[in-house]
């Protein structure tokens, strides 16, 4: 059969400017199907051409079967393509899956949000959507396809819960059949590996542990390596490390360091998320991530208060986040410091709190986000009995960038404000020291010499005349409109 795997086109407002990402599970899957004629389009290269692409992507390779992946911000978008799929040809088979189906199939089902799917595929797709691709075909029962939910006599049966993967069973991604080309970070061809999957840890505001439970799986460091090479084959030049929690075997984590070097793929660059705790353990590691080509480390602060941390069952990780921030810039990685805000007691004076601790500590890029109430988690529970939730249901706000809820002293509206006045007032955006710290190609050398002028400018002209709530307010009507895609939304209704 011809298959077509979509990731979606929606995106938060940070990444606007740098972030081109391929979606990882998808050639996962592609490389784990046998005997099918398979391509991928990551969406997130079309926004501005979305149902031209769509339209002559199905026209090229006219698919038999089409799976959509979505996360919960993106959860509308995929239901509108695939309306547009139905439209177009109501014979293809469409198939929704990641997280947002994991969660939330049987509320989707349960609304009537499926119409425009054929089957859901929770859990893990790497092995599963194989199977379903059998099951149409004929080859085997529905039944026995587990994490799938299908029509049966105009309802939807689910199947039980598919086990967590071994993930020795998984092949390497297949990167050779995208159909869209310019995946970038940094002006630098990007790619996504993983190395394990899971997390252990007891966070409440994180819906990682819907997907795979409190559990911990690694690859063999050889296939990672394997992965890499593979990744490198294919042009990338940046590398990002999609583990949910790399810091759980840190000794594993310097042996891949040690791998990476001895291989030669110390020549490339490398961005991953890690712990306060991880980085913090020893100098040595930090210095074997250095010499492996870690360029960038996302590192999770979340919140400088005892209190907010306690909240996120963080722990107090003060003193570690300080000693991480100095092991990682003594041997020249950039920080991108992970900060949660809006939490129930938060007033102005903790928004400020958090974002006077970056600059004062030289946080390279900020990652701040609102506290969002991702569907299943802990922290929506316990938001929803304080009703601190504003916006419990529409999820295309929930992307990180939007105040879906309030504090028992900020309205949302003042929290979006105070998050946008506080990040305005701290950005390192236009900052260029770092660029004379760190290792950087000619090219993002120019980008910090040539374009941070430009939006420097950009930013003063639009401001122009205008109080600091106007500038704010005109700001938030851009970002509002960012996934908007006209063309499709009325496919959804």
């Amino acid at each position: 059969m011809r298959i077509l795997l979509f990731s979606m086109p929606d995106m938060a407002p940070e990444f606007m400017r740098s972030w081109q990402a391929p979606n990882l599970a998808l050639s996962s899957i592609t490389g784990n199907i046998k005997g099918h004629e398979v391509h991928i389009a990551d969406l997130i290269l079309a926004r501005n051409r979305l149902k031209e692409t769509i339209e002559g992507l199905l026209n090229d390779y006219k698919p038999d079967v089409v799976g959509l992946s979505a996360m919960s911000f993106q959860f509308h978008t995929a239901r509108c393509i695939a309306a547009l799929i139905k439209k177009i040809n109501k014979d293809i088979k469409t198939v929704l899956g990641g997280y947002h189906a994991t969660l939330m199939y049987e509320e989707i089902v349960d609304t009537g949000e499926a119409e425009p799917f054929d089957f859901i595929l929770r859990g893990e797709g790497d092995l599963s959507f194989g199977e379903l691709l059998r099951a149409i075909e004929g080859k085997a029962p529905y039944e026995d396809v587990k994490g799938l939910s299908f029509r049966h006599m105009g309802t939807f049966v689910h199947n039980p819960p598919r086990p967590l993967e071994d993930l020795s069973n998984i092949a390497v991604p297949n990167r050779t059949n995208r159909v869209l080309r310019g995946y970038l970070f940094s002006a630098r061809q990007l790619d996504i590996i993983e190395t394990s999957r899971g997390c252990t840890m007891p966070c409440n505001f994180c819906s990682m542990n819907q997907m795979y439970g409190r559990s911990f799986r690694m690859y063999a460091i050889e296939r990672v390596i394997e992965d890499i090479a593979n990744a490198k084959k294919q042009g990338a030049r940046y590398v990002a490390i999609a583990d949910d929690n790399i810091c759980l075997n840190l000794k594993r984590l310097e042996e891949l360091c040690d791998a990476i070097i001895r291989a030669g793929h110390n020549d490339i660059a490398y961005v991953v998320q890690a712990s306060s705790t991880g980085m913090s353990s020893s100098a040595r590691l930090i210095e074997k991530m250095a010499r492996a080509g870690f360029e960038i480390v996302f590192l999770g602060i979340e919140n400088v208060s005892e209190r907010n941390l306690k909240l996120m069952k963080k722990g107090n990780i003060l003193d570690k986040t300080k000693q991480a921030i100095e092991y990682l810039h003594k041997y020249n990685i950039l920080i991108v410091g992970g900060m949660i805000l809006g939490h129930a007691e938060d007033g102005e004076e903790d928004i400020a709190q958090n974002y006077e601790f970056f600059d004062k500590n030289d946080i390279d890029f900020f990652a701040d986000q609102v506290i969002t109430p991702y569907p299943k988690t802990g922290m929506r529970e316990e938001l929803l009995k304080e009703n601190l939730i504003t916006n419990p249901h529409d999820y295309r706000k929930y992307n990180g960038f939007w105040a879906n809820v309030r504090t028992k002293h900020l309205s949302s509206e003042e929290l979006q404000f105070l998050k946008w006045k506080y990040r305005r007032k701290y950005s390192t955006f236009y900052k260029t020291t770092p660029v004379f710290k760190y290792r950087f190609p000619l090219v993002d050398l120019l980008r910090v010499f040539a374009l941070r002028p430009y939006y420097r400018m950009k930013d003063a002209v639009r401001a122009f005349g205008k109080t600091e709530r106007e500038v704010f307010e005109d700001r938030m009507q851009q970002f509002n409109s960012l996934n908007d895609f006209p063309e499709l939304n009325t496919l959804a209704h």
